[in-house]
């Protein structure tokens, strides 16, 4: 009877540890859901519009100015066009990261932080993307003036996957720093 009784109180033990983990994964999965949401919405027409001229127009003068400030090669060969050292470069939606800021306003809105905390982190989130996303700008467009038999290639895959796995890495430093909330289930 001793053996069965440690065996019920190891399953009730394993089915408390999932459920708890599971409501510690409901903000995420909330965070995701939203994020899909406001992706939709950000693509009606009319609204896509809206939207894509605010971005790339921040997104391209920001960039210019960065490349300015660092005293680099960088011109605007008008809206939305860079040019670095003779290697023009046209911003489009998808070059402004503006599913990043999205995705991380969303874990931020969802995670079980205090107010203060989410104001940091967002702001932490948001000034990473935004350097990280001007410096792109800057590094890509010396590898399509130098290299550009490579620019795609890495434009397409290497940034994308870069940004991705930049915004985990934070997600999980701000999180550790925010007293552990979404993964300290996981062992």
């Amino acid at each position: 009877m001793g053996k069965k009784k440690k065996q019920l109180k190891a399953e009730l033990a394993i089915k408390k540890s999932n459920e708890d983990y599971m409501q510690r994964l409901k903000p995420l999965l909330f965070a995701f859901i939203s994020w899909f949401v406001l992706l939709s919405l950000l693509h009606l027409p009319g609204v896509k519009d809206f939207v894509r001229n605010v971005m790339i127009s921040f997104t391209h003068a920001s960039a210019i100015g960065m490349g300015k400030l660092l005293f680099l090669p960088v011109a605007d060969k008008g809206y939305p066009v860079i040019d670095f050292a003779g290697f023009s470069m046209q911003v489009i939606l998808e070059c402004t990261a503006y599913n990043f800021y999205l995705f991380v306003l969303m874990i931020t809105v969802f995670a079980p932080w205090t107010i203060r905390q989410k104001l940091i982190n967002i702001s932490l989130f948001a000034g990473i993307i935004f350097l990280t996303n001007n410096l792109r700008f800057l590094i890509m467009g010396a590898i399509g003036r130098f290299y550009p038999a490579t620019f795609e290639y890495i434009h397409d895959y290497l940034w994308n996957i870069l940004f991705a796995l930049m915004i985990f890495l934070i997600f999980l430093r701000v999180d550790r720093k925010s007293g552990n909330r979404f993964f300290s289930a996981i062992k």
